[in-house]
């Protein structure tokens, strides 16, 4: 990922703590703002980042109801989700949940968050 100065605040969501950090420092470097973790609502609502990246890697069913939790309130669905990876089925299966989210690859994740971080630089939606 290149670097991009003030690209905006993610909030990163995977469930392996030790590659949680890994990822993390990958966006960092690409000048993203990370809280790496299980989200709280409330934090959410005062400081809401400009999008919450959710790992599909592993307990994805957990990843969906961190998205449910966010979304299920009228604040949160302004929010983008931005899903990653994950088995073919599983990712599926979310999209129909979710067909509102974005979905791709950790190797393509940069080109979604560059997307959004000109639209942050611009003032424009996602």
């Amino acid at each position: 990922m290149s670097a991009n100065a003030k690209a905006g605040r993610l909030v990163l969501v995977h469930w392996n703590e030790k590659e949680a950090k890994i990822l993390a420092t990958e966006l960092r470097a690409a000048g993203w703002q990370i809280k790496a973790g299980l989200p709280e609502l409330k934090e959410l609502k005062a400081h809401p980042p400009h999008a919450v990246v959710i790992s599909l890697r592993r307990l994805p069913s957990h990843g969906c109801e961190v998205a449910d939790a966010i979304w299920y309130t009228k604040w949160g669905r302004a929010i983008p989700i931005v899903f990653f990876d994950g088995e073919p089925d599983k990712v599926e299966a979310t999209r129909k949940k979710f067909p509102a989210a974005l979905f791709t690859t950790w190797d393509n994740l940069r080109v979604i968050l560059e997307s959004l971080a000109k639209s942050i630089r611009d003032g424009s939606p996602k």
